[in-house]
């Protein structure tokens, strides 16, 4: 039934009603009433009946198209209505393309672990780590020290997570330059004596940073800077376990130094997932010096 027409039985019905109230209330004044004029009221609160009836099927009518609406708009399957999308914890995945979010109602509160092996190709010249790569976190504040100290850097490979601020102390008789030319953070912290406040940088592009020092071309570290707190040491075989992985599609990366990076993709599942890698060590050509040019292999600061 139209609106309209809906409209219509409602505007009668109120007639009804007034006529119903108009005839009763002379009758009152001027004589007791007749069993006709019971007989008249008596139709007339039929008549009123019939037409709440109506109104009621109107909206009963109304209520059935719109189910069959919404039904029409999701063929074969009930009317079921959506539930409030899910808030994800911290450390969700990034679902970015190429990065389906994981499917199922409780998926985004689903852990799990990620092993393997790292297999080295070549001379080993520090420890592996792995970590995943596409779950966001906030940057870090926190800090932490690489000791310039008998011409070396200590320690001279460190993982960290981003936003961490790392502090170069000297603590040789004689002036350092720290600096590093990687293309993700370049810094130079001039040059500075034992017991001077030491320079410090913040990280806050994940990936790797070669240190070096512009007075001694020998020294270097490595700083990998991680962009969550899933990341790990592996074993002295090469082994790895990343524990309390929220599951999904997962980008898992392995390093080690003088080695690049390798990414491989898993799905991991509340079962788990497993992962090898195979990095490729590669011989470490002549340092330069911060102006990107040849340098002796050793110069004494006088």
């Amino acid at each position: 039934m139209s609106r309209k027409r809906s409209a219509t039985i409602i505007a009668a019905g109120l007639a009804l009603m007034a006529g119903a109230t108009a005839h009763a209330a002379p009758a009152a004044k001027s004589r007791a009433p007749t069993a006709a004029d019971f007989a008249a009221l008596k139709q007339r609160v039929d008549e009123q009946s019939e037409l709440i009836n109506k109104l009621t099927q109107v909206e009963s009518d109304h209520y059935q198209m719109l189910i069959k609406l919404i039904q029409s708009l999701r063929p074969g399957g009930p009317l079921v209505m959506p539930p409030a999308p899910a808030v994800p914890p911290p450390g969700h995945a990034d679902t970015g393309p190429g990065v389906p979010p994981p499917a199922g109602p409780d998926v985004h509160h689903a852990l799990a672990s990620i092993t393997g092996r790292v297999e080295i190709k070549g001379k080993a010249a520090g420890p592996v780590f792995v970590y995943v790569d596409n779950i966001k976190e906030p940057a870090v504040d926190r800090g932490v020290e690489i000791v310039q100290k008998d011409r070396a850097f200590v320690p001279s490979t460190l993982v960290v997570q981003k936003g961490t601020r790392v502090s170069f102390p000297n603590a040789d008789p004689f002036l350092h330059n720290v600096f590093s030319a990687s293309a993700s953070s370049p810094f130079d912290l001039g040059s500075y004596r034992q017991g001077d406040k030491p320079g410090v940088v913040r990280l806050f592009k994940p990936g790797v940073i070669e240190v070096l020092c512009n007075m001694h071309a020998k020294m270097r570290a490595n700083v990998l800077v991680v962009p969550n707190r899933y990341h790990v040491k592996a074993g002295a075989d090469g082994s790895f376990r990343l524990d309390n992985i929220p599951v999904g599609a997962r980008q898992v990366v392995a390093w080690t130094p003088d080695a690049k990076p390798i990414t491989e993709s898993v799905t991991l599942t509340p079962a788990g997932a497993s992962v090898n890698f195979a990095l490729q060590v590669e011989p470490v050509p002549p340092p330069l010096d911060k102006l990107g040019k040849p340098r002796p292999a050793y110069r004494q600061e006088e």
